[in-house]
């Protein structure tokens, strides 16, 4: 054995020995701050063992590499082994500091210093290191937990010089403002977790309110805003507290060490909530350590020494959580320099000085930038200063810093909430000075009625609608975690967004065309590599899809959705498009994307999901939450046979199992069921609580004659009910069957309950063939041939291979579906889809049509059968 192994051996074995003693000590000594002082005391002494140890084994591996005061670590104690506040069973930290990465000799030593540390302290004893290596390069960029518990560091071994650059380099550089937000926060979610008061009667002595960790923000807070190393904020906060309060606070603070000390070696291991069961047996011996002047009543001695005990717990809890809020109150209120010449007092963020220009033109963006990362609330001042500058914003178009500081604010990435930072960008000028494109487009009204914004405010609406997806997904919601998930550049999907519309402002009819070149143009400007402005592109031009698609196609069809996967071409287009299709929707009005067209996205959505992963020849995830909403479906209708659920579901296609809620879906498998059992048609009307409208759902035998959707349509209008959307499906079988789901209202608003049964009751009598259609139309005081206002009807071959598509836009009116499908069956086509869009006073519809047991109209039939429809169209009574 070597001699070098021999001193490893004999360290292990002395390190063994010594941690046997200290599970053994007497809880009561734990009490004393000497106690942890020499748990960290004993500790350092063996570091610097290892740290010998392992640089005379780096000598002898690699040290031709060494070079002086260059090739150097230095091992800091961190934490509360930083403090000298180890508790028996707490984590030792230590952080490895190296001047550079990349170093020969650096890497062997360190190599050797974690080797020796796992081998010694980790798998031969129950003590749990937490170690991390930190090159001064790293510095910048740690988390704000990570740079408190260097603020605690203290040298232990190595090379001194190096320890105290670090300290240097971390203060200096340190994003104060940063630190005191995050520092906040986690108090906040401690207390969340734990308990928000003092006074409970299990504390958890370290993280709970006024336990160890208040006491440590608050010391923390001080170092960071006064740039100094943890230990000298102690006498920045005895100096700010009233003297008594001081006192009280560093008392409390050993005392609850002294606790939580004895607290570990009294359960043997970690337990940091003092559990009732164990204030009867430490009140006496902290009665004993501390002493107190206090006085109760006469009672029982245990009784009193715990109530004793509980007085000076509380109330050192109690002064520690009380600091810890003088300190964030004090430090709000001092004035905090912030870069660039800003500052922070109070409340308000404000120019440090009052210059009459900007410093340079940049200084206008970076006040934007402070203001969405800290949620600073800008003065009075500052914003006229902003606004009297906001064209200077013009000479930076092309500068890099401000376009990182422009992506900071369009994707909202700070603590300020989504949008607010962008609309004091807008409201000073600087937003239309910086983006020209915006500001040419900001007031420009679109001539579609159905817009409720200019296109500026459009675009700005359509990014907080974005945002809002982007939260559903942080919560966890379906489908949004899954599609945010596959966004390969969020920048350049929420600046698609921002753009997407702003060639209406040059050329509405040509938008889309204009808009890919203006996207081009500010991708360029802004620095966007070549692979991410071709996205921004694509994703402007083709924004629009699915929209489209949804409203005027049949989604359900194979030639629709591989269509669409040709044009997408990938998942993470698809996905992103989904998300651009719900904002810019969501943001034209309230009314124009209802439930219903969300759901109509979202089937064709999966549709071409489910395509472009077969295409993959992947396993499909689309297939496997299918499988998984079929089970659901079964454990929903335990009634029903599994192979009867299952048979329905595949007949469906696999964008209506997973958009369509599952109660609905259960509604249409029993009316499903029940129509092949019966062969009668069934009718159900189905409320939507706070939607606005209500569901009407037809199930029956198809008919061998067209016309079906005409009757169902017709006897809605006789009921004086408005036709939203609709749906139609055709589940193949012996006996094909028809599922239309149609969403309607009455003036306005959902159907009442006694207008919803008149509707089922007329449907099912029309249905049945008890009542013709036009007695019904006349009972009710309804014209059989609707008034018409045709703008265009065309009719094509190529958009389906199975189906003539026939597309009609008329002016809006009660009973128009109705007069367009009695007409369309008039010519002997039977509809197979409908597809039904209003956009204020405008309907633009689409129906996918054949000739019963014949196909689709031939090629040059299809301008006679224009000619004729338009012709019947016009006919009136």
């Amino acid at each position: 054995m070597s001699e070098w192994q021999q001193r490893v051996d004999d360290l292990l074995a002395r390190v063994k020995d010594w941690r046997r003693q200290v599970l053994q000590t007497l809880p009561e000594l734990a009490l004393l701050p000497q106690f942890r002082h020499q748990l960290s005391d004993a500790l350092d002494n063996f570091v610097r063992e290892i740290y010998d140890l392992a640089r005379e084994r780096a000598m002898d591996k690699a040290g031709k590499h060494y070079i002086p005061d260059h090739s150097e670590v230095a091992l800091m104690a961190t934490g509360g082994y930083g403090r000298r506040e180890l508790c028996p069973f707490s984590d030792i930290d230590i952080a490895f500091v190296s001047l550079e990465e990349d170093d020969p000799f650096v890497d062997v030593l360190l190599r050797e210093c974690f080797r020796l540390i796992v081998l010694i302290f980790m798998d031969n004893t129950d003590l749990k290191v937490g170690y991390g290596y930190r090159p001064l390069s790293d510095l910048p960029t740690l988390d704000t937990q990570t740079q408190a518990a260097l603020m605690d560091a203290r040298f232990v071994a190595g090379y001194e010089p190096l320890a105290q650059k670090l300290q240097q380099e971390l203060l200096s550089n340190l994003d104060v403002l940063r630190f005191i937000r995050e520092r906040e926060r986690e108090r906040l979610l401690a207390y969340q977790r734990y308990h928000s008061s003092p006074l409970v009667t299990e504390p958890h002595l370290k993280e709970g309110a006024g336990g160890l960790r208040d006491a440590q923000t608050a010391l923390w807070l001080l170092a960071a805003v006064e740039r100094l190393p943890t230990q000298q904020a102690w006498s920045s906060l005895l100096s700010f507290l009233p003297e008594e309060d001081g006192r009280a606070f560093r008392e409390g603070y050993e005392f609850l060490n002294g606790v939580r000390a004895w607290l570990h070696l009294t359960a043997q291991r970690r337990q940091d909530v003092l559990l009732r069961e164990y204030h009867h047996r430490v009140a006496p011996l902290c009665l004993r350590t501390f002493p107190t002047n206090d006085s109760l009543p006469d009672t029982d001695e245990e009784e009193r020494l715990v109530r004793l005990f509980h007085q000076r717990l509380y109330r050192a809890m109690e002064t520690i959580h009380r600091s810890l809020r003088q300190v964030r109150a004090h430090i709000a209120e001092r004035p905090l320099l912030l870069s660039d010449g800003f500052v922070k007092q109070g409340n308000w963020f404000s120019l440090a000085e009052a210059p009459s220009v900007p410093a340079h033109p940049l200084q206008l963006l970076k006040a934007f930038e402070l203001m969405q990362r800290y949620d600073l609330e800008p003065s009075a001042k500052l914003l006229r200063w902003l606004s009297a500058h906001a064209s200077l914003a013009s000479k930076v178009r092309h500068d890099p810093q401000a376009a990182s500081v422009f992506f900071t604010v369009l994707t909202g990435d700070g603590d300020a909430p989504f949008g607010k930072v962008l609309a004091w960008m807008e409201k000073t000028g600087v937003l239309a000075a910086y983006l020209p494109e915006w500001g040419m487009a900001a007031h420009y009204v679109p001539s579609n009625a159905a817009h409720r914004f200019t296109v500026g405010e459009h675009a700005l609406e359509a990014l907080r609608k974005l945002a809002q997806l982007r939260e559903a997904a942080k919560r966890g919601e379906f489908p949004w975690v899954d599609v945010f998930g596959g966004v390969s550049d969020e920048v350049v999907l929420f600046l698609a967004v921002f753009l997407h519309d702003l060639g209406k402002a040059v050329n509405e009819g040509e938008h889309e065309t204009v808009g890919v070149s203006l996207a081009r143009q500010v991708g360029e400007r802004l620095g966007l590599s070549e692979d991410r402005v071709n996205l921004l592109e694509r994703l402007v031009r083709w924004h629009m899809l699915l929209l489209s698609t949804a409203r005027l196609r049949d989604i359900y069809a194979p030639d629709t959705l591989n269509s669409c996967a040709e044009i997408v071409g990938d998942e993470v287009l698809l996905k992103m498009l989904l998300l651009h299709s719900f904002a810019d929707a969501a943001s034209v009005s309230e009314q124009t994307f209802t439930e219903v067209e969300e759901r109509m996205v979202l089937d064709l959505y999966f549709g071409i999901l489910r395509v472009l992963q077969e295409r993959e020849a992947k396993a499909l995830p689309v297939d496997a939450l299918t499988r998984d909403r079929a089970r659901e479906l079964h454990r929903t209708l335990p009634e029903v046979r599994e192979e009867e659920v299952q048979r329905f579901c595949e007949a469906m296609p696999p964008g209506y199992l997973l958009s369509t809620p599952l109660k609905t879906i259960a509604v249409h498998c029993r009316m499903v069921l029940q129509v092949q059992q019966t062969g009668e048609p069934n009718v159900e009307v189905v409320q939507e609580p706070d939607s606005g409208f209500t569901e009407v759902v037809v199930c029956a035998l198809d008919s061998p004659q067209p016309g079906m959707l005409s009757q169902i349509a017709g006897a809605l209008f006789a009921c004086d009910v408005d036709i939203r959307n609709a749906r139609v499906f055709t589940l193949p079988g012996e006996r094909a069957l028809v599922l239309d789901t149609l969403w309607v209202t009455s003036e306005g608003r959902s159907l009442s309950d006694a207008k919803a049964r008149r509707v089922q009751e007329t449907l099912l009598s029309v249905l049945k063939g008890e009542e013709p259609l036009d007695a019904v139309l006349s009972r009710y005081g309804k014209p059989v041939l609707v008034p018409v206002q045709v703008r265009s009807i065309s009719a094509r071959n190529d958009i389906s291979e199975t189906h003539t598509v026939i597309h009609i836009v008329a002016r809006d009116r009660k009973g128009l579906l109705y007069r367009i499908t009695r007409e369309i069956a008039a010519l002997g086509l039977d509809i197979h889809t409908a597809k039904i869009t209003t956009w204020a006073d405008t309907a633009e519809d689409a129906f996918y049509v054949v000739r019963k047991g014949v196909g689709k109209v031939p090629d040059d039939e299809l301008p006679a059968i224009v000619a004729k429809l338009r012709e019947r169209l016009q006919m009136a009574e």
